[in-house]
């Protein structure tokens, strides 16, 4: 038998020695995804990238529904810990409304990775979101320019309690204070859903006689809000919106001139977060605890930069 077959024969001994150990294929990840709904267009958008990329990772992921109930996330976030996966990404109704429930994974040895929203004062392993402070400013600095320092706001905010909702309100009113001409005139919330961003543009309409502008803390907000606004017959020159988000239907409000501009949310996030936990349960944790990738404005100047210009272009075709 020549050398190189001896070695052979070595090596298939030994590996029927190890029960084909040598061999076997590496464990399969499971990891849970805990949105808060998977309905929000933004959100249907971050489950598709964050799908995409475990295929490409070759992870399994167990997607759950939350239907925006604070319940219903913690329900689900204990049946994870109950089905032993290896780590969880969820996504927080609100910054304290999932803390004991992130804490209980953490302490059963299950590492948590928060999503666009963040968990105030729980124990998770990292956070991935976006400069929501940064965006705030950027439409208050938008406004601003396009009123010329002087008007009257409507301003339609997401679910009261919830990361975005707190800090783009943070970031728009503390740039406020730069233009004391812009004043908010009406105020609420339409919980980031576009029928409730209608209804409340709808209250603003029959309240506030004459405004210049409506900020959207999210582009569904926005579209409902465009939607209202059109069957009330305001005339279109006679104000500014602005959204939030960059989805598809935002960037054709935009080109077909009944939108003014929108803050892309960088839909990296997800495919980020699922990377970034994959490498930590293969024992390389990220440098940084909290991750936030750069927002940046969308107007008709520059559509093609939007992470889904190219949906918009495709419909056109």
């Amino acid at each position: 038998m020549s050398r190189s077959g001896r070695v052979l024969v070595v090596v298939l001994a030994l590996c029927v020695a190890l029960g084909g150990a040598v061999f076997a294929a590496p464990k399969v990840l499971t990891i849970g995804f805990n949105p808060v709904n998977t309905t929000m267009t933004w959100m249907q958008f971050a489950r598709e990238a964050l799908l995409k990329k475990a295929k490409e990772l070759g992870v399994k992921v167990i997607v759950t529904d939350t239907e925006n109930s604070v319940a219903k996330q913690s329900a689900n976030m204990e049946d994870l810990i109950a089905r032993g996966v290896d780590g969880i990404i969820t996504d927080p109704i609100d910054v304290s409304s999932l803390v004991p429930a992130i804490n209980a994974a953490v302490a059963a040895g299950i590492p948590v990775a928060t999503l666009d929203r963040a968990a105030t004062g729980s124990n998770y392993n990292f956070f991935v979101g976006s400069d929501d402070v940064g965006g705030g400013r950027l439409i208050a600095d938008f406004v601003a320019k396009k009123l010329n320092g002087k008007g009257k706001i409507i301003f339609i905010t997401g679910s009261l309690g919830s990361s975005p909702q707190l800090d783009r309100s943070k970031g728009f009113k503390e740039e406020l204070v730069k233009f004391p001409g812009l004043q908010i005139v009406f105020e609420q919330t339409g919980e980031f859903f576009r029928e409730k961003g209608m209804k409340v543009m709808e209250d603003a309409i029959a309240a506030v006689p004459k405004f210049d502008a409506v900020v959207c803390q999210n582009d569904d907000m926005m579209m409902g809000a465009i939607q209202a606004l059109k069957a009330a017959g305001v005339p279109r020159k006679s104000y500014v919106i602005t959204g939030y988000d960059g989805i598809p239907d935002a960037l054709a409000a935009i080109r077909d001139g009944y939108a003014d501009c929108t803050v892309q949310y960088p839909v990296g996030q997800a495919p980020e977060v699922l990377t970034r936990l994959v490498s930590y349960l293969r024992g390389n944790p990220p440098k940084e605890k909290d991750y936030k990738i750069m927002p940046w404005v969308i107007t008709k100047d520059n559509l093609s930069t939007g992470d889904f210009y190219s949906l918009l272009k495709q419909a056109a075709d």
